[in-house]
């Protein structure tokens, strides 16, 4: 008989400065039974401490402006030190240096603090499966970052089929999954098998390594 059992509550850690706002956070994300809010933090090297003394969260939130050493420098020893534990980063910042720094330093995705709590935790959830959230308007900048430093560009077929094409544009876009599925009429399932295999032709693993390898190589 199948185990039909719900998957165990995500495991939260909150590193954000702004006490109402790291507050205001463990209370939101604590009233859905599918995450467990671990522990938060008002600074990097506190969280650190605790990390190495303590079993491993799912994920981390981290804020980029911290007093001390910075969320991407954080991010950064994370994933050198801790490299099961996903880091997101949640932010105001917009601009794209921000947003590829954090990249390049490990973040599994770019959250804008302005996102709807609904919204906020089903990215959280999609980051603890296989998905990079990255909220809309951080994925027009960081395409129009990559679009002005991009260069020549040399298309390449992946035999990506017209399906996952639209697909892939859209996730260059910033559809969530629920998006995509409401835009192509498809399950939510669906969606995520054209997902994985688009993620398995391009041989990426992450969202922003889609949007990349998307601009540079023509693919959208």
């Amino acid at each position: 008989m199948r185990d039909e059992r719900p998957p165990s509550p995500a495991t939260v850690a909150i590193v954000e400065d702004e006490r109402e706002v790291r507050e205001g956070l463990r209370y939101l994300l604590g009233l859905d039974d599918r995450l467990c809010i671990r522990a938060t933090f008002g600074d990097a090297e506190e969280f650190l401490s605790w990390l190495a003394a303590n079993p491993e969260p799912d994920l981390v939130l981290m804020d980029i402006n911290l007093p001390g050493m910075s969320g991407i420098e954080a991010t950064r020893l994370v994933r050198e030190r801790f490299p099961s534990v996903i880091v997101l980063i949640l932010t105001i910042f917009e601009d794209e240096d921000k947003i590829l720094a954090s990249i390049r330093a490990g973040a599994r995705g770019y959250i804008l603090k302005n996102t709807k709590p609904e919204a906020l935790i089903e990215q959280i959830l999609s980051a603890r499966d296989e998905g990079s959230p990255i909220s809309p308007t951080v994925a027009r900048r960081l395409l129009d970052e990559l679009r002005r430093s991009g260069g020549d560009r040399t298309a390449v077929d992946y035999n990506l089929t017209p399906r996952e094409q639209e697909v892939l544009k859209d996730i260059v876009d910033g559809l969530t999954y629920r998006e995509l599925a409401e835009r192509h009429h498809i399950a939510g399932s669906t969606a995520k098998k054209h997902i994985l295999h688009i993620y398995q032709k391009l041989n990426v693993s992450s969202k922003a390594e889609i949007v990349r390898k998307a601009i540079k190589e023509g693919l959208i």
